[in-house]
């Protein structure tokens, strides 16, 4: 019985090819898409989970309040944290701290000189201190070296498997020297395996922290810049823990709090919550956003609900056409639940059929998806990805069996459920059965198609307006060079005789050097107030040092008072008023009515333990020195010695622009032997905090694309269908004198209605969802009028063209033909 199922089975499948085609592809899609979305989303969900110990592994992060309550929370605390806590508190068994070595240096190099070789040195920007339990709280692999051990002495490294070798090839590096800008020797003690990509912090070498000094900073309670990372005994509870938070910052904060105002609150952020659930300052890396990647899933589920709208949608409306066979089979003794089982037989082959065309759709596309967004998705699927978990696998059969029910059921239970007599005297094609439901399917698919090209339109525009908003600043055609690392006290002479070659380089139009340069945190920062008040009314600024040419060189606007001059040039000091120059920000926290007003105003500001004199000499407009995710930022400015530049910034002509850095790479090399050159284009730099961002663009602008081209085949299919019904009416109303024109309104003015129903539903959900999902940025787009006009149109647009194309050619039919088509 169910060989002769199978065979009915093909040959109606068979017999309706473009039909099955359209069922077929379209759940094919539909499966292939969840499992790249829900692949995408499992990954973005993993981070930091191969850590063995990951449950028990927290953060703690900074907030603040009083004269520092404009700084927002912190991902970074002070280096005494972590050892007072695990000191305090018997729940606490241990803890690491990890600190970019940038903190202590401008720059860093490392070189290996082997005998009879010449030296290997490159610029390094992944390089971090941390505490000798480092490999004890984390478990990232060694391929060599004591995790244990490793770490405990001064002077010793940790390098990545591939910087191993890049300085060492093949052979194992342990015991080995690099030497870190041309004079500290660092031993490599051990090489672990490359950071994986779903780590909340990325990594190319870690420093012993008794490089630093002998238990260096466990009472250091003024530089809340280092990541302290604390393990739990199982079983703790974390709320009891963090009630206990405030008397301890008390006991160690509470004079210093109170001396200057500010308050401080500490707590416990599990370290897998961090990549998508946390957007503080000063994090390690640009994380994504749980409510992004749900709703990627949302969409995902959105795109298999539509394929099996398709199928049901197109099945029902076939059912006419089924009619007399059920009939016949029905009077020739075939009951009701044969007819069940075979209707059900034909759901479950379309979709075995499916599921065995999105495996090869998958198979196909997995490394061009990976290409896509940038990230190996897919390794380690099988041994501790998504595939690993018994889950999965039993969600994969659980969509299977559900969806073939649900999709060949209703059908099942309709066809089997006609009247042979009404069959076979034609009047069930005459028949309204299936019409409604049809409606409200089709009509559902065209809520989530407004929905998802809304969104679309959204998040690209959201995104480009990011990308190409005006900034206050120049970022195009701007050369980032990293300043030297291997320096010495010749280091002034150095930097002018490098300004005065760049300024007889034909294609370099000016140049500025700076500690910090737009496109990331500035990193240091401290409080500010008005020379006359008292320190409650401390307010915290950033601390940005830059030269004479950073203004006109970044076309920044100056927009009240003057420009540092090259005479400007010292370090801080308490002895006069050092020349500052503030922007916006900083003069609508000093309570200055405008930038004029604060010109020759005299104002302290905090450098570690001492309140410096400084004078407000100039005001700059506000400018983006972060993502406009952010709101913009106090900065302070002054014209440091030459020991602290970090950048040196090179406007340049890009008409030949490798030519330019050529030129500028060897004065480099003249100016700073023994440096290597190396340099990024600003824009570039500054586009990387929106990496995560365009990532999350790309893969719902590709979705919901698919999502749409699902519907439409869809659509394509039921049209065809519909026409196909009413090809006789059509060559009635052509013989009674009906245009051509008419006839495509008739065919289609059925589904403008639905069209128009779904937009009513959809709009008020894509303004409440667009309001809110804006808002979490400080400078977004404005909802306009076409956000809620266009995707109904769009939608419009492409369900007029699939039904004219298909209507048109019986439209334009002889009549007589038409006439004859039953």
């Amino acid at each position: 019985m169910l060989r002769n199922y199978a065979k009915i089975a093909r040959r109606n499948l068979w017999r309706n090819k473009t039909f099955s085609a359209i069922n077929i592809f379209g759940l094919a899609i539909g499966i292939a898409a969840c499992f790249f979305i829900f692949q995408y989303v499992y990954f973005e969900s993993s981070y930091d989970r191969f850590n063995k110990n990951a449950g028990n592994i927290y953060r703690i992060p900074i907030s603040y309040s009083g004269s520092m309550a404009n700084v927002p929370t912190t991902a970074a605390n002070h280096p005494a944290v972590g050892p007072a806590m695990k000191a305090d508190f018997p729940e606490v068994l241990d803890y690491v701290r990890v600190v970019s070595v940038s903190l202590f240096m401008n720059a860093s190099t490392m070189s290996y000189e082997a005998l009879n070789a010449e030296p290997k040195t490159f610029n390094e920007s992944k390089i971090f201190l941390a505490d000798a339990s480092f490999f004890n709280v984390f478990s990232y692999p060694l391929v060599f070296g004591d995790r244990k051990t490793c770490l405990t002495e001064a002077n010793t490294i940790a390098i990545s498997a591939s910087e191993a070798k890049k300085y060492f090839g093949t052979k194992n590096p342990v015991g080995q020297v690099l030497k870190m800008n041309g004079r500290m020797p660092m031993k490599v003690t051990a090489v672990f395996q490359d950071v994986p990509e779903n780590s909340h912090i990325k990594f190319d070498m870690l420093i012993s922290f008794e490089t630093v000094g002998p238990n260096w900073g466990k009472d250091v309670w003024t530089w809340p810049e280092f990541y302290n990372y604390v393990v739990l005994a199982p079983g703790t509870d974390v709320k009891k823990l963090e009630a206990k938070f405030p008397a301890f910052i008390q006991k160690y904060l509470g004079a210093k709090m109170k001396e200057l105002s500010f308050g401080n609150t500490f707590e416990l952020q599990p370290i897998t919550d961090i990549h998508l659930n946390s957007n503080l300052l000063k994090e390690a890396e640009a994380n994504g956003s749980e409510k992004e990647i749900y709703f990627l899933a949302i969409i995902g589920a959105f795109i298999l609900f539509i394929a099996w709208i398709n199928y049901i949608n197109l099945s029902t409306a076939k059912s006419m056409e089924r009619a007399k066979e059920v009939g016949l089979r029905k009077v020739v003794g075939a009951e009701k639940q044969q007819l069940v089982v075979q209707f059900l037989l034909e759901s479950f082959i379309v979709n075995v059929l499916a599921l065995l065309l999105a495996l090869i759709i998958i198979v196909s596309f997995i490394p061009f998806f990976n290409d896509f967004i940038g990230k190996n998705i897919s390794a380690g699927f099988f041994s501790t990805g998504l595939g690993s978990l018994p889950v999965f696998w039993m969600s994969v059969l659980g969509i299977f069996v559900f969806g073939a029910l649900l999709v060949g059921a209703y059908p099942a239970f309709v066809l089997s459920s006609f009247m042979p007599a009404a069959v076979l005297k034609g009047l069930m094609i005459k028949s309204n059965k299936g019409i409604s439901l049809r409606r409200v399917l089709v009509s559902f698919q065209f809520v989530l198609s407004i929905i998802l090209i809304s969104a679309t339109l959204i998040v690209f525009r959201q995104f480009n307006y990011m990308r190409n908003g005006n900034l206050g600043y120049k970022k195009d055609q701007v050369l980032i060079v990293k300043s030297p690392a291997i320096v010495d006290s010749t280091i002034g002479g150095k930097y002018n005789f490098f300004k005065s070659e760049l300024k007889q380089t034909p294609s370099v139009s000016g140049a500025t050097t700076t500690s910090d340069i737009p496109g990331s945190m500035i990193r240091y920062r401290n409080s500010v107030r008005r020379a006359n008040q008292d320190q409650s009314h401390n307010f915290t600024s950033y601390l940005m040092e830059i030269d004479e040419n950073f203004i006109p060189a970044y076309k920044i606007e100056l927009i009240a008072g003057k420009n540092f001059t090259a005479t400007d040039s010292s370090s801080l000091n308490l002895k006069s008023n050092n020349k500052i120059i503030v922007n916006e920000e900083v003069i609508e926290s000093l309570g200055y009515k405008s930038a004029d007003e604060a010109i020759n105003q005299d104002v302290l500001f905090r450098l570690g333990q001492e309140d410096l004199p400084c004078k407000i000499i100039g005001v700059m407009k506000n400018f983006h020195q972060r993502s406009l995710k952010e709101k913009f930022d106090p900065i302070l400015c002054y014209y440091p010695s030459y020991s602290d530049w970090k950048y040196i910034s090179v406007n340049i002509n890009v008409s030949n622009a490798s030519k330019s850095i050529t030129d500028i790479g060897e004065s480099y090399k003249k100016a700073f032997p023994g440096n290597p050159f190396e340099y990024f284009f600003l824009d570039e730099y500054f586009n990387q905090q929106y990496q995560a961002d365009n990532r999350l663009g790309n893969v719902f602008g590709l979705f919901a694309i698919l999502a749409i081209l699902v519907a439409s085949m869809g659509l394509l299919g039921l049209s065809s269908f519909v026409i196909k019904l009413r090809t006789k009416e059509i060559g009635v109303r052509k013989v009674l004198g009906a245009s051509v024109g008419g006839l495509l309104v008739l065919v289609s003015k059925d589904f403008i209605k639905l069209v128009g129903f779904a937009a009513i539903i959809a709009i008020p959900i894509i303004y409440f969802s667009a309001k809110d999902w804006l808002n979490s940025y400080a400078f977004h787009i404005s909802l306009g009028w076409a956000i809620f006009i266009v995707p109904p149109v769009i939608l419009l647009t492409i369900t007029l063209i699939t039904i004219c194309l298909q209507s048109l050619k019986t439209a334009l039919m002889n009549p007589v033909k038409s006439l004859r088509s039953e």
